[in-house]
């Protein structure tokens, strides 16, 4: 493996920007006994990551119970890289939270030292919590902000407008997931992925669609410069629109080989 360039990033032991996107599965449960359940079920499948979606946890307002449980999902899942993640009701998640405990909550669990990233939400940024990105760079913890849109598609010029602000703002990586309601939409996720991948190739991005409409934008990272994917978990989807884990490698691979084809023949 050559050296990891500017759009290439280590999370653990795995290299994003390389190849086929890398494929994410969400960890979801209510209560300690489901989630280490699901945790050892889940770091048996074939992906590359997984995200811990905690808005699902009935104890979050325990933070040593937190840290225990992101303790045992860790010894589970080995050297897969874990995502820590708290989605608001706003984004599409599975309880409220105020935005001080939000940031007191992924603050707490940056110092654990058991998560390699979090996710924080574009919206929930005031300058005044900007200080949480430089805590996690200051522990080697990743920062995926994100933008979750369940009703619509914004336009490419904006989509790529987040993703640079995403950038500046200082993360690691950018995830935007939006709602198309037409193929049109579908377009525009592509055509702003793609302007992404030519004109700002030093900034990691995943940019889909979600539900039936959306599918296509889950396989075709490679070709238009989205990193990451996400598939469901087998049980649950914590995104409409996901596909099984089976389903998504066939299309990467798939995708994979039509663009060593256009690479073979443009030479």
């Amino acid at each position: 493996m050559g050296s990891i360039g500017m759009k290439n990033f280590k999370i653990r032991n795995l290299v994003l920007g390389e190849g086929e996107p890398k494929v994410c599965v969400s960890l979801i449960a209510s209560n300690f006994k489901e989630l280490f359940a699901e945790a050892m079920r889940v770091s048996k499948l074939d992906c590359d990551i997984i995200e811990w979606r905690a808005d699902y946890f009935m104890y979050i307002n325990d933070l040593e119970f937190m840290r225990k449980a992101a303790y045992f999902i860790r010894y589970a899942i080995e050297d897969k890289p874990l995502i820590f993640t708290f989605r608001t009701q706003e984004e599409g998640g599975g309880q409220a939270i105020d935005d001080d405990f939000y940031f007191y909550l992924n603050h707490y669990m940056i110092k654990t030292g058991l998560v390699d990233a979090i996710d924080l939400e574009l919206s929930r940024l005031p300058e005044f919590n900007m200080n949480i990105i430089d805590f996690a760079k200051e522990n080697s913890v990743k920062v995926v902000i994100s933008h979750h849109n369940l009703q619509k598609t914004p336009s490419a010029e904006q989509l790529e407008e987040m993703l640079t602000d995403m950038k500046t703002l200082g993360a690691t990586v950018g995830k935007i997931a939006v709602t198309p309601n037409d193929f049109d939409d579908v377009l525009e996720i592509l055509k702003a992925s793609n302007n992404m991948k030519n004109n700002h190739p030093e900034i990691p991005f995943m940019l889909n669609g979600m539900g039936e409409i959306g599918k296509l934008t889950r396989l075709t990272g490679e070709l238009f410069g989205s990193v990451l994917t996400f598939a469901s978990n087998g049980k649950q989807s914590s995104a409409p629109g996901q596909m099984s884990i089976e389903e998504v490698r066939s299309g990467l691979k798939l995708f994979n080989k039509e663009e060593e084809k256009r690479s073979d023949y443009f030479g």
